[in-house]
């Protein structure tokens, strides 16, 4: 029996950065770079980040593994919770911290435990240097996040996606973990055109992500399959450019096995990547389930009678309603004894035909004065 390929995919890389987080070099064992830079400021500075943010960052946290500057396309802002998948020696995730201030937060997320724990060990010099306690790193896969649903306003992420043997399931996990409203910001690497198959199957390529690279289109497919919207989908082909003409030791490996005359750009190319999850519209009919559990956290019963009354009239099922009772149980945990009893009698018979309004007076048209 052979092993899940998945699971090979995910041990190689594993491994291929986990040997670049001991050697804090973004040059794995072997030819490969890793995606990476034997100069990391120079391809930072190439790709958008200004001196005084490389300036700003831990020793170490700069391994030369960006494809592009997902923090300066995420429009980020005070307060906000960014996650950073991928987050690797914290790079990404410590420019972002300044960005989101002491009322925000920035969670990032890697598979491989070297990378978490040298993460880790940067943020007390983070701490002094930023004068902020807002980074945090967590061991996990892309593919099944460690967060909760709608926790996070902003997902960044720098040349990782690629990586993934399963990306559909990375951005179902995006579109999950999003907050309504929430958007994506990523860099990362993809394909004009299918590759040659002999560069997808080199190990090397895999590590250094360009076989694990999907066609643009693509893309822009799993984002929309993950109900995200307003995907744009930018090429920077300044990246790729920059790496065959540093004669970076991957790029070289690609060039010679590209059909005569052509070039690395004209298969791949940096992309950025901003999307947003839809906003939130409250429907009538959850704006009454919202009244009916805010009917039993005030106590109100003549609003309780109201709310369930017209969520019957507008064909809310039973079941949503008691939820919704039990939700304004859970708000206000006081003594809920009398307020129990009442709605188990307005569940159990039927509503009054002139709601009396929570000031005691029944309003003209009807409507309770909780409305």
């Amino acid at each position: 029996m052979t092993g899940d390929p998945s699971e090979s995919i995910r041990d190689t890389v594993r491994r291929g950065y986990a040997e670049i987080a001991r050697s804090g070099s973004g040059c794995c064992a072997g030819p490969s770079s890793c995606c990476g830079s034997s100069s990391p400021d120079r391809l930072a500075q190439a790709i958008g980040y200004t001196p005084e943010e490389l300036k700003a960052l831990p020793d170490g946290a700069n391994m030369g593994l960006s494809c592009g500057n997902p923090t300066a396309i995420a429009e980020l802002k005070p307060g906000q919770v960014v996650l950073d998948l991928g987050s690797g020696g914290g790079f990404d995730a410590f420019i972002a911290g300044p960005k989101v201030g002491p009322m925000g937060r920035v969670i990032g997320v890697d598979m491989t435990p070297d990378m978490v724990s040298k993460a880790r060990q940067s943020i007390p010099v983070y701490r002094k240097h930023a004068g902020l306690d807002n980074v945090e790193f967590r061991l996990g896969e892309i593919e099944h996040l460690p967060l909760a649903d709608a926790s996070v306003d902003v997902v960044i992420s720098n040349c990782v996606l690629n990586l993934s043997s399963d990306k559909p399931q990375v951005w179902r996990e995006i579109g999950r973990v999003l907050k309504s409203g929430g958007r994506v910001a990523i860099s990362d690497l993809a394909l004009l055109k299918p590759l040659p198959m002999e560069i997808r199957d080199m190990v090397e390529s895999l590590i250094g992500c360009i076989a694990g690279a999907v066609l643009v289109d693509e893309i822009r497919t799993m984002a929309e399959a993950s109900g995200l919207i307003e995907i744009q989908l930018t090429p920077k082909p300044g990246y790729v450019d920059a790496m065959v003409d540093w004669n970076d030791p991957l790029y070289r490996r690609v060039v010679e096995h590209l059909p005569e005359g052509a070039k690395a750009g004209d298969y791949v190319t940096s992309l950025n990547i901003t999307a947003a999850k839809p906003a939130l519209t409250l429907t009538g009919h959850i704006k009454e389930l919202i009244a009916i559990g805010a009917s039993v956290t005030a106590h109100c019963q003549p609003c309780l009678t109201y709310h369930v009354d017209k969520a019957r009239q507008m064909g809310i099922d039973e079941p949503e309603v008691r939820e919704a009772i039990a939700v304004g149980h859970q708000v206000e945990k006081g003594s809920m004894s009398a307020m129990t009893a009442f709605a188990k009698s307005v569940l159990d018979s039927s509503a009054q035909d002139n709601p009396v309004c929570c000031t005691g007076r029944t309003s003209p048209d009807g409507k309770s004065c909780c409305s």
